[in-house]
């Protein structure tokens, strides 16, 4: 088949009559350009784009997008694949938990791929064609199959090494802000070690931290709104100090598709935070401001040691039993434990402004979706905007 289409194509190229040595020429000109063709990495990968970039166009981008069923996967596979971009998925849900992204690209341009995080082969034919690779694979709590070493680890080391040895391009590994051998908490210790090992097995690949993600399905506003609803008062970590700067979970997507077009960007790092800084506790009092919770703000200060004691036997039995749990939220030793430092962006290191991203507020529409926790009902009282016009 692969000998008929290029004959053919020397057929095309080729006048009748013309001579042996001719065509000899022509076949020889035509393999020396594909030659060149496949060594791009020096072009952006957009560079055999067609059309005006909607999704109906070819961007040029063929991307295998891991960790894409998350949270943050949704809304990068959306702005990937609007833009005309073939996309393979390997993920491990069902049907029902990935087919919200089937629809983000045109007919057919989506490809679901069943796979496990510890299978090399698998994680090979997911990426062998493609020349953008994104991975955002991560986990907040560990269980019986799966360490944070397994996850943040030894998995994308094992990625990156592949993505080398195939000949990817671009590959975008998402850490998290703050993740450094030193924290106390073991998930950002085990995030600093998987982006050491990434940069080592492929040095031009561009590392994204994301401060914490606010977004519909986040598991922070959404946490703290819960637990507002669900018990008299909200807790909190010791005094609710620890400083952050949570950031529009579409923005850090945007940034993502602007790096992947942005060949420049490949081999740095880049710390994607909002603008504003808010300690765990100003968190809490906006979402209990935003939910309009009677007798505002109902919070309790737990000290540290009481909540990991608490957590403790939920903790123990996830890694023990052999069957699933319910998720747990905001009480895993690694939460708690995470709360003693500050996540800010290093001003020095680049970011949104880098990409030409102007990030979102937090108040007024970002946070619309809170309206579901409103007490007094879904419409009572005004739109998200408006909280000045209560008593704070």
């Amino acid at each position: 088949g692969d000998m008929l289409s290029s004959t053919r194509q020397l057929q095309r190229a080729v006048p009748r009559g013309f001579p042996a040595v001719a065509v000899e020429t022509l076949r020889e000109t035509l393999a020396s350009q594909q030659v060149f063709s496949r060594d791009a990495s020096s072009l952006p990968v957009t560079y055999t784009g067609r059309g005006t970039g909607g999704r109906s166009s070819i961007s040029g981008i063929t991307s295998t997008v891991f960790g894409s069923s998350g949270f943050l996967g949704r809304y990068v596979v959306n702005h990937i694949g609007k833009s005309g971009s073939k996309m393979i998925l390997p993920n491990r849900c069902n049907e029902n938990a990935r087919q919200h992204l089937k629809v983000m690209g045109d007919l057919g341009q989506i490809v679901h791929l069943d796979f496990s995080i510890r299978d090399a082969d698998a994680i090979k034919y997911a990426v062998e064609r493609s020349n953008v690779v994104v991975n955002m694979v991560g986990r907040e709590w560990e269980t019986r199959n799966f360490s944070f070493e397994d996850v943040h680890v030894t998995f994308p080391a094992k990625l990156a090494e592949i993505c080398k040895e195939v000949g990817v391009e671009r590959l975008v590994h998402v850490s998290a802000l703050g993740a450094s051998h030193a924290n106390p908490s073991k998930y950002y210790q085990t995030k600093a070690a998987g982006d050491d090992a990434v940069r080592a097995a492929f040095p031009n690949a561009t590392i994204v931290k994301p401060a914490k993600l606010i977004g519909t399905e986040d598991r922070l506003l959404n946490v703290f709104a819960e637990h507002t609803c669900k018990f008299p008062l909200a807790p909190l970590v010791d005094d609710g100090e620890s400083k952050h700067q949570p950031v529009y979970v579409d923005d850090v997507a945007l940034a993502i598709q602007a790096i992947v077009e942005d060949e420049e960007t490949a081999g740095q790092t880049f710390e994607l935070a909002g603008d504003k800084v808010y300690t765990m506790e100003d968190m809490l009092r906006f979402v209990q401001k935003t939910i309009r919770t009677p007798g505002y703000p109902k919070i309790l200060y737990v000290p540290s040691f009481i909540l990991r004691a608490l957590g403790a036997p939920h903790e123990f039995l996830l890694r023990k039993v052999p069957f699933p749990l319910p998720t747990p939220t905001g009480l895993t030793k690694s939460y708690i434990d995470a709360q003693s430092v500050n996540y800010l962006k290093n001003p020095r290191a680049p970011g949104f402004e880098q990409l030409g991203i102007k990030p979102a507020k937090l108040e007024g529409v970002v946070i619309d979706y809170l309206r579901a926790f409103r007490f007094g009902g879904y419409d009572a009282g005004d739109v998200a905007g408006h909280l000045q016009r209560q008593k704070s």
